[in-house]
């Protein structure tokens, strides 16, 4: 085989070799760029499952509670709370049992309701005679308590405006305070007014 020949032999063989690397690259690039799809549509997929650990922490915080507010007053300030907490309360317990999410507010002071009643906007509480008589404590327990109850119920959600009974019986009073009536939340929700009803009040039997 002469010089021409040989080279001829050799180029050919270079040029298959450089053929196959060619298609070796573009198999390579293909199978490289189907599994970036796979990979980011897979991703895609986890990101927007309602499944996914991060959404479902998501809900619990944002759907699976509510935010309730307990008002804290004392003797050196009537008008104003010396304390407002935020209490995270179950949506589900706050939506099928209102009073056990009232008393779980009301947890970190004296107070406690038997039961809560809604109509509207307007709820009704009962009280023990246990509690209503620390209602009766002093007139600043009185002033003091009946804050605490009458903010906190209030600025529940969808609240305006609130009575109280004691042991069922509506127009409860006594020295130093008076259930007979109905408690108002001002448009801020800030304040309230009592509006005392025209009829007969019942003394509080101790």
């Amino acid at each position: 085989m002469n010089k021409v020949n040989k080279l001829k032999v050799i180029v050919g063989v270079l040029f298959g070799f450089m053929v196959i690397l060619v298609v070796l690259l573009v198999y390579a690039k293909t199978i490289y760029t189907k599994n970036i799809d796979t990979s980011a549509a897979t991703n895609s997929a986890a990101d927007q499952s309602p499944g996914s650990a991060s959404q479902q922490g998501g809900n619990s915080d944002s759907e699976g509670t509510v935010d309730l507010k307990l008002y804290f007053y004392d003797a050196d300030d009537y008008d104003n709370p010396k304390e407002v907490t935020t209490v995270k309360v179950a949506k589900k317990l706050y939506q099928e049992d209102i009073t056990g999410a009232i008393n779980e507010v009301l947890a970190a002071t004296p107070l406690k309701i038997n039961k809560a009643v809604l109509n509207g906007k307007l709820i009704t509480v009962d009280l023990s005679k246990e509690i209503a008589l620390k209602f009766n404590s002093g007139s600043a327990g009185g002033i003091t308590y009946t804050n605490i109850l009458a903010m906190t119920v209030l600025n529940l959600p969808d609240i305006e405006e609130m009575e109280v009974t004691v042991d069922g019986t509506a127009g409860i009073e006594a020295d130093h305070f008076s259930f007979n009536g109905k408690f108002i939340k001002d448009d801020q929700g800030k304040k309230y007014k009592f509006i005392e009803s025209d009829k007969l009040s019942k003394e509080l039997d101790f």
